[in-house]
């Protein structure tokens, strides 16, 4: 079963992604959005979770490396 976009009420089998900056406190994230492909509505927000390993990766690295 697919949900159906708010907007347009198409059926949502597919969307959208795009980047997206998050500026927080101390830090700017990436972020992605989910759009519906039909009326180009958002559906959602959300960290990149690629980027978020990534960068998660790299930190702990450093902090291994003493850096």
């Amino acid at each position: 079963m697919y949900g159906k976009c708010p907007k347009c009420e198409a059926t949502v089998m597919q969307v959208s992604l795009a980047e997206i900056s998050i500026p927080a406190t101390e830090a700017t994230w990436r972020g992605i959005t989910y759009s519906c492909i039909a009326c180009g509505t958002v559906l959602g927000v959300q960290m990149d979770p690629v980027s978020l390993k990534a960068d998660t990766v790299s930190e702990i690295a450093d902090a291994v490396r003493g850096r």
